[in-house]
């Protein structure tokens, strides 16, 4: 009832609510007489306050002779340490925007590592989607009040709140269902204007090998040279846009700093485990042999981005990411390797798959994606169970599905020792409500799953992203990422995918063998009619199932000759074992087809 009293309220109120001026007013006293504006370190390369950085460098290099360099970050932990390494090493400007934060030990060390940069005199300006960004209402106020080179804000806070409750996610549906669902998905690091970085991984444990529980496989591309500036420049649009609030004015954060109840970070210990990294993100030769030695000189750097979604943005020139994605698409003559953790597919996209394989009959589509025993988010797999025989049969995917205990998972996590003592001994990242628990056996060591947005076409062409290429990213989020034209780096991003769908790594998804002919074809039929229905897709029969290489078998693409002799089936939700989780994939898949627009 309280939800529905409160939605009702936020009809008659509208959308937005504002923080009463009085106390804006107090809270803008407080924030300018108590907030440090004084900077000061103890580096002797005073005044830049920062440590040598080879990156930098070679930034400012590219920069100077108009030249880009690009180094793929496929390693949580690596990917961490660049990270910190760019942020300790900063000189001017940091601008930091990301979908999700939270507060685990990772989190709260890149927080308190951009806090002790503001402190030192470089200007830092934090942005987070507000839905899935923590709500320690106490520690954002603290936030605010840090110093005056470092800002926190917003995108589109959900009734002017940092925190969303069930009462007010209720309400948002109910009144305001677009905007409560258009939510700004972009990743991107900037420092000094010449080195950017974007990709897919949020802020949080599990994005960087730290999760002793659940840990993604996921990508980031790190970018040298002029095309920082315009990641910047997309930065500064969300900045400033309508739908941006700074922490302080948001209606749940301000009567904590008017009345002194922040968390100050002054009280920050390092976790014992992240240790080591300090270490290792200061030594300059480590940084250079990781990040720069690996750095491919590329031909081409085009960053796409979204607006904002907001009218105060005017008539920028920009690469709209669906558009451009499809466009880039669309050029494919030979091969297309995609990585995304969720195979949701809108019609957009599905007739750019058609439509190449109208024109080019024997390009080959490859798709690796999230198994049902992966996945963080059985809701979009419902969708891929649901359309799995057009994906393979019409559009002619070679589908994969990533093993949640991957062969490779030594090589993929090299903290994986480390991972399988922490679990041990009872160490966690805490609960995410949206996972859920394990449905599968569990093991020594983290299930996983994967996060990475990327493609390559044609062995030349790369996109290395936030955009899952789902209904929800065309139709709801904004993205960014960036496309790369280079033979070298296309080469490494590949030879990255095709290892995670070698046997150890991912199931293959592929259509039953041929039964008898009138039985099948009266199945088929009837099973595409269902799948077309929004709801009530109950066909029983499916045409697809899993497969597994058989021991002694000989790798085989699906759908060539010999495939079924060197594959066994292994059921539609291989390794899972929570029949929860079983039945709520087919319900979601029978009944709810109607949702895909934000999956």
């Amino acid at each position: 009832m309280k939800a529905v009293f409160y939605s009702l309220v936020l009809l008659v109120c509208g959308c937005t609510t504002q923080v009463q001026p009085d106390l804006k007013h107090a809270v803008e006293e407080i924030i300018a007489a108590e907030r440090p504006n004084s900077t000061s370190c103890e580096a002797a390369r005073d005044p830049f306050c920062a440590i040598q950085s080879p990156l930098l460098y070679l930034g400012d290099v590219d920069v100077l002779y108009k030249r880009h360099h690009a180094t793929l970050l496929d390693i949580g932990e690596n990917s961490l340490k660049v990270r910190l390494h760019l942020i300790r090493a900063a000189r001017h400007s940091i601008d930091f925007q990301n979908f999700l934060f939270r507060r685990d030990d990772t989190g709260s060390l890149l927080m308190h590592e951009l806090v002790q940069a503001a402190k030192r005199g470089v200007r830092v300006r934090v942005l987070f989607d507000q839905m899935f960004t923590t709500s320690e209402l106490t520690y954002l106020a603290g936030l605010a009040l840090e110093h005056s080179n470092f800002e926190v804000r917003l995108y589109n806070p959900l009734f002017n709140n940092a925190k969303t409750t069930r009462s007010t996610m209720f309400g948002g549906v109910t009144c305001c269902f677009r905007r409560t669902n258009q939510r700004m998905h972009n990743k991107l690091q900037v420092v000094d204007g010449v080195v950017g970085m974007t990709g897919g991984r949020n802020i949080a444990d599990r994005y960087f090998d730290y999760d002793p529980d659940y840990d993604f496989k996921d990508r980031e591309v790190l970018v040298f040279g002029a095309v920082a500036a315009e990641m910047s420049a997309s930065f500064d649009l969300f900045w400033v846009s309508d739908i941006t609030a700074e922490i302080s004015h948001l209606r749940d954060i301000a009567p904590l700093i008017a009345n002194d109840e922040g968390y100050r970070s002054s009280s920050y210990t390092v976790a014992a485990r992240l240790q080591p990294l300090l270490a290792d993100i200061v030594d300059a030769r480590l940084m250079h042999r990781l990040f720069v030695q690996t750095a491919h000189p590329v031909d081409s750097v085009g960053y796409y981005y979204d607006l904002p979604h907001a009218d105060n943005t005017g008539d920028v020139p920009h690469i709209d990411s669906t558009a451009g994605l499809h466009a880039t698409l669309a050029r494919a003559e030979k091969s297309v390797l995609v990585q995304s953790p969720y195979l949701v597919l809108s019609r957009r996209t599905r007739n750019v798959f058609k439509a190449l394989r109208t024109d080019h009959p024997e390009i080959e589509l490859v798709f690796s994606t999230n198994s049902l025993a992966s996945t963080d988010a059985f809701s979009a797999y419902s969708n891929t169970h649901k359309h799995k025989k057009h994906y393979i049969k019409a559009l002619g995917f070679d589908l994969y599905e990533f093993r949640p205990y991957a062969a490779d998972a030594a090589e993929f996590f090299p903290r994986l020792p480390a991972l399988i003592a922490e679990k041990q001994s009872g160490m966690n990242s805490g609960r995410i409500p949206a996972v859920g628990p394990n449905p599968t056996l569990d093991m020594p060591g983290p299930r996983v799953g994967l996060h990475a947005k990327s493609f390559v076409i044609d062995g030349h062409i790369s996109m290395v992203g936030s955009h899952n290429l789902d209904p929800r990213g065309e139709g709801y989020n904004t993205e960014n990422g960036v496309i790369i034209d280079d033979v070298a780096f296309a080469r490494e991003l590949e030879n990255s995918i095709r290892r995670d769908i070698e046997p150890g790594n991912s199931w293959v998804a592929a259509m039953k063998p041929p039964g008898p002919p009138l039985l099948g074809s009266i199945n088929g039929a009837i099973e595409s009619v269902s799948r077309s229905l929004p709801i009530f897709d109950i066909w029983p029969y499916r045409s697809t199932t899993v497969y597994e290489l058989r021991s002694g078998g000989t790798v085989t693409a699906p759908g060539k000759e010999g495939f079924y002799e060197n594959y066994r089936p292994v059921g539609s939700f291989p390794d899972v074992t929570s029949s929860k989780r079983r039945w709520q994939v087919i319900l979601i898949s029978s009944f709810m087809g109607f949702i895909t627009p934000v999956l």
